[in-house]
C-alpha cells in the first residue's frame, strides 16, 4: 500500500465518522423537539433570515459541490460528495431545531439541546423587558438549583429576543404565567448587560 492510499483511506474514514456523528446529532435534536409538550409559541432565531448561518452555508456549498461532481460525471467522488451533503443536512437539521425558541405551558426552551438554556415559569424570580430593533429583549433571572443549602445561592439569567410578530402573544403568556406575582420593568432607561 502506498502512502497516498493510506491517507485517502484515513480521510474517508474520518469523513464517514463525522457524517455518522452529524446523523446522530440531528436525530437526537429532532427527538428532543418531538418530546416537547404543549408548545404555545416558537420562532426561528438564526442569523440568516431566521436560519442558522454556518450550517446553511455549509449545506449550500455541499450541494453546489455535489452538483458540480454530478454534472462532470466524476463518479469516483459521488460517495464523498454524498457524505458531505448528508453531513451538511444533519448539521442543518440539528442547528435549525436547536436555534429555535420554544415557549411551552411549562416554561422557556431557548436551546433544545442545552438544559441550562431552559427555565420553568415557576423558577423565574424577576424579568426585564426592553424594546429592541424588530422585537423585544427579555432577561429572565432565576436561582440555580442548589442541593446543598449551605452554599451561596447563585442567580442565573436567560436572555431571549422575541420578534415583533410574536411579542403580543408572548407578553400575554407571560402575564398569564408569572404576571400575577410580578410586573416587568418597562419604559425605564437601563443597560441589559448590567445584569451579569
Amino acid at each position: 500500500m502506498s502512502l497516498s492510499t493510506d491517507i485517502y483511506s484515513i480521510f474517508v474514514l474520518i469523513l464517514a465518522l463525522f457524517t455518522l456523528a452529524a446523523t446522530f446529532l440531528a436525530a437526537y435534536t429532532f427527538a428532543n423537539t418531538i418530546r416537547l409538550r404543549n408548545v404555545r409559541l416558537s420562532w426561528r432565531s438564526g442569523k440568516l433570515f431566521g436560519y442558522p448561518l454556518f450550517s446553511s452555508l455549509f449545506l449550500l456549498f455541499s450541494m453546489v459541490v455535489a452538483g458540480f461532481v454530478v454534472y462532470h460525471q466524476m463518479s469516483e467522488y459521488y460517495t464523498i460528495a454524498g457524505c458531505y451533503m448528508w453531513m451538511g443536512a444533519g448539521w442543518f437539521v440539528s442547528s435549525y431545531f436547536s436555534s429555535k425558541a420554544y415557549i411551552t405551558d411549562h416554561g422557556i426552551v431557548k436551546n433544545i439541546n442545552d438544559p441550562s438554556q431552559t427555565i420553568a415559569w415557576h423558577q423565574v424570580d424577576d424579568y426585564v423587558e426592553k424594546p429592541a430593533e424588530k422585537g423585544l429583549d427579555f432577561v429572565f433571572i432565576y436561582r440555580e438549583k442548589n442541593p446543598d443549602e449551605r452554599r451561596k445561592t447563585r442567580f442565573i439569567r436567560l436572555e431571549l429576543f422575541v420578534p415583533d410578530r410574536k411579542s403580543p402573544k408572548f407578553e400575554k403568556l407571560i402575564s398569564l404565567k408569572i404576571g400575577k406575582t410580578m410586573s416587568s420593568v418597562s419604559d425605564t432607561s437601563f443597560d441589559i448587560k448590567a445584569f451579569d
